[in-house]
């Protein structure tokens, strides 16, 4: 206990690779079923994402537009929504293979 009272908690964020970032991305995309004109809140994927991801969301944005570099991903509506793109379907369920944490 600290002095206040108060149970200290320790800080549940994680340092994620580059690569593990875009999966976790990925993977949460996949799980919504988030894709070609099926798409996702962006704003929402940031929030519930920056609760395992340290920096608040910065990382997430930054590893994002990373995706749609790569053409795996698709912003929609002047990016406030995106998807997957279902053409690299093979690649992305490989990649989350590859290189997502198992919780």
């Amino acid at each position: 206990m600290t002095f206040e009272g108060i149970i200290s908690v320790p800080d549940l964020k994680s340092v994620f690779t580059d690569d593990q970032l875009r999966a976790q991305i990925l993977h949460y995309l996949w799980n919504q079923g988030s894709w070609s004109e099926i798409y996702t809140n962006l704003a929402k994927m940031k929030n519930r994402l920056s609760n395992i991801v340290k920096n608040n969301g910065r990382n997430v944005m930054k590893k994002t537009e990373d995706l749609v570099k790569w053409n795996w991903l698709l912003p929609r509506k002047n990016w406030e929504t995106i998807s997957l793109n279902p053409s690299y379907k093979p690649q992305i369920k490989q990649y989350i293979q590859d290189h997502l944490i198992d919780s």
